[in-house]
């Protein structure tokens, strides 16, 4: 297994935090920051590094749950995915929307940051699946607190996956003085109040 194209940290960021020299481990700890990465997506309930989503089937970016939304009946739409960094496409019931390009003109704009498309002179028709996007959102860059719990809990994972360790999957590890219970999905302390800062928002 190879390093995720999303992932939140590099090989050699977490080599460098762990004080790890060479290669002899390489591929366990890019499986660690795969699982690191993914846990904090599932936690966030969003993807964290930037991608795009595309509402056409036949591109290698096809993404229904992301990129084909229902209307709302308003002039605001909120996207599942953010901050937004391009929008290259926009259509309400197979009509396609160009980008404001006036102050009085009609078209959208872009509240990046939150990821909100707002439209002048227009609404998003209510309808099921009617808004079809195509657009890149996420972190271009990670932010350094994000980047940092990422490999805090990747070294954690590789940690665990030594001999004597609790082994990556094995949830639960019994002692001779009694039994301690632990998974290797749970967030370290140190990265909860991080990922609480990333969690999804809720859409309206």
């Amino acid at each position: 297994m190879s390093l995720s194209d999303y992932s939140l940290c590099s090989l050699s960021s977490l080599q460098d935090f762990m004080g790890i020299t060479g290669f002899k481990n390489a591929g366990m700890l890019e499986r660690c920051i795969n699982r690191a990465t993914a846990l904090f997506e599932a936690v966030t309930r969003r993807k964290l590094a930037a991608r795009d989503y595309s509402y056409d089937s036949d591109s290698d970016d096809y993404d229904a749950d992301n990129a084909i939304l229902d209307g709302t009946g308003r002039n605001e739409l909120v996207l599942p995915q953010y901050p937004i960094n391009s929008l290259s496409t926009l259509r309400i019931d197979t009509l396609e929307i160009d980008e404001r390009s006036g102050v009085f003109d009609t078209g959208w704009v872009l509240d990046r940051q939150n990821g909100i498309i707002r439209l002048q002179g227009l609404v998003f028709s209510p309808g099921y699946k009617n808004i079809d996007i195509a657009y890149n959102a996420g972190f271009s860059t990670i932010p350094d607190d994000l980047a940092e719990a990422a490999m805090e809990q990747a070294a954690w994972f590789f940690k665990q996956s030594a001999p004597g360790g609790n082994l990556l999957g094995v949830s639960a590890k019994n002692l001779a003085d009694g039994s301690i219970s632990y998974t290797a999905r749970d967030l370290l302390p140190g990265v909860k109040p991080v990922l609480e800062t990333y969690k999804k928002r809720f859409t309206v």
